[in-house]
């Protein structure tokens, strides 16, 4: 597959994507896209992660099937775990990494078109108040990681018969910041937690970290509000985020309500 830079930020992106791939080829085991061309205009082509990419048949069957999303999770928990260890802190250094997760926007994209996608005021004020305590707790942060920052179905290939994953793409939004942002889309838009349990588990087994599932429903709960107010501007059965607004609303008051606010 080739990309093109549309304009210098685009340009920008690619370069810095390519460098986080070029770090993974180099020190990982799992695969990710391979840059195999750079051309001096600035675009690029890349090996594509093979197998087969069924995320919306994955994610109904991890659903359904707790075992089935067990070993999806535990699979997914240990590229994780290689994401955030196996490179060198100093190939990481400089600040050619941004420093906050690329999701969800600032509190100030929320409140500005919140309400112009629903008018439960109840709702709105509810999801704020979470988006204030998100970016608290981003302040906060103190250990910081390389982060896929956008780890989920969408973004992996996982065999929809065996659970096994064969790799992950997409590291347009890698950050350098707090572990839990690489669990934060393994927290379905139900009650079932085996997915994110096969994942944490072999994360901590094979890192020695603790994850803060606290910390998991809050980032969950936070990127649910973010693309709720995306919505502005569409219509009830559109999907510009892959969900009809039901669906979105459905999220956000599950995820509000797993994150205590």
């Amino acid at each position: 597959m080739a990309w093109f830079p549309a304009n210098v930020r685009g340009r920008r992106r690619l370069q810095r994507e390519r460098r986080v791939l070029g770090l993974i080829a180099e020190h990982c085991t799992f695969q990710a896209p391979r840059v195999l061309q750079v051309a001096d205009a600035g675009w690029d082509v890349r090996a594509l992660v093979e197998g087969p990419f069924e995320p919306r048949r994955v994610y109904e069957r991890v659903k359904s099937d707790a075992g089935y999303a067990r070993r999806v999770g535990e699979a997914l928990g240990a590229i994780i775990a290689e994401l955030h260890t196996a490179i060198p802190a100093q190939a990481l250094a400089g600040r050619w990494l941004p420093r906050r997760a690329s999701w969800p926007e600032p509190l100030a994209y929320a409140e500005r078109r919140l309400p112009m996608v629903t008018g439960d005021t109840a709702l709105i004020r509810r999801s704020l108040t979470l988006l204030e305590r998100y970016e608290a707790a981003e302040a906060a942060v103190s250990e910081r990681v390389l982060t896929h920052g956008d780890l989920g179905f969408h973004n992996a290939v996982v065999d929809p018969q065996t659970g096994a994953v064969a790799g992950v793409f997409d590291f347009d939004g890698a950050t350098l910041c707090d572990r839990c942002h690489d669990f934060k889309y393994l927290l379905l838009d139900d009650s079932a937690e085996a997915l994110l349990d096969g994942a944490i588990g072999v994360y901590e087994h094979q890192t020695g970290k603790t994850i803060d599932r606290d910390r998991v429903r809050l980032l969950n709960a936070a990127c649910a509000v973010g693309f709720l107010a995306y919505r502005a501007g569409s219509g009830p059965e559109e999907t510009p985020a892959g969900r009809t607004l039901a669906e979105d609303l459905r999220w956000t008051r599950m995820a509000l309500n797993r994150a205590g606010a």
